[in-house]
């Protein structure tokens, strides 16, 4: 799950501040522009920081996503055992974090056992226990059993 670091906002401080001070100088002097067939120091101004605005409220948007989805499966997800069946690398990474495809064998009471496939990245830190035959606790959607939860992933 994604977390915004202590100090989240200096970064939309040093992100915002360009456009800033383009408006304000495109405010001051009307006919500024950064060369002579380009947009006004105003517009460009208005647009970088409507542009930073969008980027901040879709980040915002996905990590309250995230909380809600994490909240859900923890108030009615169903407690099971996911038995490893296959585990490969897909080749991808993101922020040094391996994304691994597991095959599952998904075990939750009153349910026939199923099997999925997971595709999700994982701390490396983490890439050991993800052996052939390791029974990882998991929590089942239980209106789609395809769709599961690691408690280890909303916990933050």
């Amino acid at each position: 799950m994604w977390v915004l670091s202590k100090g989240w906002w200096w970064t939309w401080v040093v992100l915002l501040a360009p456009g800033v001070v383009t408006l304000v100088i495109g405010i001051l002097d009307p006919g500024a522009r950064a060369d002579d067939d380009s947009m006004s120091l105003r517009t460009f101004g208005i647009v970088w920081i409507g542009l930073q605005l969008m980027i901040m409220g879709a980040m915002l948007a996905f990590m309250k996503r995230q909380k809600h989805q994490a909240a859900y499966f923890q108030e009615n997800g169903i407690p099971g055992t996911a038995t490893i069946l296959a585990a490969d690398t897909t080749g991808t990474t993101v922020n040094d974090m391996p994304q691994i495809e597991l095959q599952l064998e998904i075990e939750a009471p009153g349910r026939n056992r199923y099997t999925i496939t997971d595709r999700r990245c994982w701390n490396p830190l983490s890439l050991a226990m993800l052996q052939k035959g390791a029974k990882l606790p998991v929590l089942v959607d239980p209106r789609r059993p395809k769709k599961i939860m690691f408690p280890d992933d909303g916990r933050l």
